[in-house]
């Protein structure tokens, strides 16, 4: 990994509020669980439909490789928003340099700057394992996400018709890309 992948926690300001964004630990699956179970119980922005453990969101962090991070966001040391970065596709090496990208934030903490902050790290971290790009899908009707990773750069590269069925209803979803 290059130097310019940063190996310290950084403290940043999302209007007004002093964030730490961080790497996530073992230590924070209980709140990464939280923060995540919290967007899955709103039912209309995440794919997840079901909520995840303590004891899965920590299996997951320790299975993360070198080419994946997640990141938290945190204020007085309570996470309030996560962002994972991974490997689009593991089974074909012909994509390895396509990284894919989620985001959840609590709701008192959306439009705050704090997923922007969030995004710039995983950006850095992305390139710094040699990710060329980032491909997101993005429920068609989320337009708070839509607008949020279109300010980011993102474009729009199609729709999914019918793709995600969530509460026995399906969903188009949007597929976006930056390049890096």
């Amino acid at each position: 990994m290059s130097a310019s992948c940063r190996k310290q926690p950084v403290h940043l300001e999302a209007r007004g509020m002093g964030t730490l964004i961080r790497k996530a630990t073992v230590n924070d699956a209980k709140q990464v669980a939280d923060v995540i179970n919290s967007v899955i119980s709103e039912g209309k922005y995440t794919l997840f439909d079901r909520a995840f453990s303590e004891e899965e969101e920590r299996a997951f962090i320790l299975s993360l490789r070198d080419r994946s991070a997640v990141y938290v966001a945190a204020i007085d040391n309570a996470v309030v928003g996560v962002q994972s970065i991974d490997l689009f596709a593991n089974f074909a090496e012909c994509v390895r340099h396509v990284a894919t990208m989620g985001t959840w934030l609590r709701t008192d903490f959306r439009g705050r700057g704090i997923g922007r902050l969030l995004a710039e790290e995983s950006f850095r971290f992305a390139r710094s394992a040699d990710y060329r790009k980032v491909v997101i899908q993005i429920l068609v009707d989320n337009e708070a996400a839509l607008r949020f990773y279109r300010s980011l750069g993102f474009q729009d590269i199609g729709i999914a018709r019918l793709h995600v069925r969530l509460g026995g209803k399906f969903h188009d979803e949007v597929y976006l890309e930056k390049f890096l």
